[in-house]
């Protein structure tokens, strides 16, 4: 079969453009970033739902209203802390700490569906991911 140089290019685009979305991060529409004034306001209201003086927020991600912080308390072990509404007005849904092996992906994803009830769909897969992939 003979191609022409347009429809190599065409044939060439749609591989591409599959490619680009099998490769793309489950994390894709996930903001992960805060500002510094941000952090500084969670930092105190973090701490105080975990009983420690303060805290670092190392990592954040956020999605659908949810939020997960991943916070360093200099008392205890860094732990995700997993927020249904802002921390500033609510107390935290749940925390997630520990290592994870690259294929506890799905029992990682099942397990924060079960305690955080509600929590977005792609947030509970960025997360998964992140923890065992990223």
């Amino acid at each position: 079969m003979k191609f022409s140089p347009k429809r190599l290019c065409l044939v060439l685009a749609l591989v591409l453009l599959t490619a680009k979305a099998y490769a793309a991060s489950p994390c894709a529409g996930v903001k992960r970033s805060l500002t510094h004034q941000r952090k500084t306001a969670l930092a105190p209201a973090i701490a105080r739902h975990l009983k420690v003086k303060n805290v670092d927020i190392l990592q954040s991600f956020q999605t659908g209203g949810w939020s997960i912080f991943y916070v360093e308390t200099h008392e205890t072990d860094d732990v995700y802390v997993f927020y249904a509404h802002d921390p500033l007005t609510s107390h935290y849904v749940t925390l997630w700490g520990g290592m994870a092996d690259s294929d506890e992906g799905p029992a990682i994803k099942a397990w924060i569906l079960k305690h955080a009830p509600g929590i977005p769909r792609s947030l509970a897969s960025c997360f998964a991911w992140h923890v065992t992939q990223e």
